[in-house]
């Protein structure tokens, strides 16, 4: 597997689906735009102006802080394993209905292995940078698996960390690369919206959703078609079975 093949490959399921996966974009993260803005003007309560733990205010900015957390992993959760289910059906065939995806999520376990990897990204690049672009690169499958496999959290991150193994360079040039041009485009889209749109909600709204809607193909086509080569490398098939559907 060679990272250049897989940049080529998004690009070009970027384009023969683009509509498909706008549209996506739009059902998931406007909705989901309009309540990261209204957390993020929340958060901008400073805790300290409040007495205590007792404080209305406080109980609301604690409240705004899970809600757009949730919210966003949601969000990604959602939209990846629409893609996964996508993609796991062939270049021909016809995407799934929007509601077809809901029934299929396995929520629960997707937000779980979201929460696990983020986590381990985090503190891995507290601790020199590195050891977190190297556990992202491990476990940046997981997500793809649970949807394409049906496995538990554990199995999934195991499963991604076998994956990768030997093919390591490849995965991590193309998952860690469009990570960090995705951060940064999606900061310059929120100064750029705040610019244009001086509601501070309605400026937050529209720039995340403009930036989920049009960077988040980048990562879920990519990670996606990574793990669809590296299984039929293995001599894997394709396709979605009937029983990993709706675990």
């Amino acid at each position: 597997m060679r990272a250049r093949d897989i940049y080529v490959r998004t690009a070009r399921t970027y384009w023969r689906r683009g509509g498909y996966l706008l549209l996506l974009g739009v059902a998931v993260f406007v909705p989901l735009g309009l309540l990261d803005g209204v957390a993020d003007r929340i958060q901008e309560i400073r805790i300290e102006n409040f007495s205590g733990f007792t404080d209305l205010g406080t109980y609301a900015l604690l409240a705004a802080i899970v809600v757009q957390a949730v919210t966003s992993l949601l969000g990604e959760i959602f939209y990846s394993g629409a893609v996964a289910i996508a993609l796991a059906r062939g270049e021909e065939a016809e995407p799934p209905a929007l509601l077809e995806v809901a029934r299929h999520l396995s929520y629960g376990r997707l937000i779980l292995v979201d929460l696990v990897v983020a986590a381990g990204t985090a503190i891995g690049l507290l601790a020199l940078v590195v050891p977190g672009l190297v556990f992202l690169t491990w476990f940046s499958l997981a997500g793809p698996i649970i949807e394409l496999e049906g496995t538990p959290v554990r199995a999934a991150l195991k499963r991604s960390r076998q994956l990768v193994r030997g093919h390591f360079w490849p995965v991590f040039a193309v998952v860690v690369p469009i990570s960090i041009v995705s951060e940064v485009l999606s900061t310059t889209s929120l100064d750029t919206f705040h610019g244009l749109i001086h509601n501070p909600i309605l400026g937050d709204w529209a720039g995340e959703a403009v930036t989920g809607i049009l960077l988040s193909p980048l990562y879920a086509v990519s990670v996606v078609l990574i793990t669809l080569q590296l299984r039929a490398t293995a001599g894997e098939p394709r396709r979605l079975s009937d029983s990993n559907h709706g675990q």
